[in-house]
Parts: structure tokens; sequence; C-alpha cells
């Protein structure tokens, strides 16, 4: 949760360690009525009036030494709404996306 401290913008990007199939089935998961546009590469989903556009790029592959692992740079933009409701749906968003690890 990135912006726990701070005010949430409404527009922001993240890179993260997923293929495009991963993300968009980890979102459905953790989002179940996300709706998927432009091949799975933009998704949009709403909690209360707020609204939420997030958009997906393939951002190559980081090598560690033997392990490739697939990078996505991943756009969110919130629609019109108050920072409380933003911060609100990212923390269900996060929370339904983490994964476990050790």
């Amino acid at each position: 949760m990135a912006f726990i401290s701070g005010p949430v913008p409404e527009s922001f990007e993240r890179r993260v360690t997923a293929t495009p199939q991963a993300f968009a089935r980890d979102l459905r998961q953790a989002w179940p009525a996300v709706i998927a546009e432009a091949g799975g590469l933009r998704f949009s989903l709403h909690e209360g009036a707020q609204a939420l556009v997030i958009a997906i790029e393939s951002a190559g592959v980081r090598r560690l030494g033997l392990f490739e692992l697939p990078q996505l740079d991943v756009r969110f933009r919130f629609g019109p709404g108050e920072e409380p409701a933003r911060r609100a749906l990212l923390a269900r968003l996060d929370r339904g996306m983490q994964k476990g690890g050790g």
C-alpha cells in the first residue's frame, strides 16, 4: 500500500512483476466486478461513485541471476471523487491483490 501515509493522487503508475494474463486473473479475483477492455490491457472498476481505470503495458523482463521476471507498467487513473474515496478503493484493491511470501 504505497500511499498509506500520504494522499492518493488522481493518477499514478506502478511497476509490477506479472504477465498481463496473471495480472488480469489476480485483478478478477480481487475485484470480481472488474470490466476488461482493449483486449485485456485496460480495466475499469467502481466502488460506490468512485471509478478507477487501470491500464497495463509490458515493461520487458527483469533478470536476477538465472531468473527472468516479467514486468508490467500499471497506470491507475481515478474518475472524479474525493481523496478518501480513492484511498478506500485502492486499499481494498491492494489487500485483494496481496501475495503471500516468505
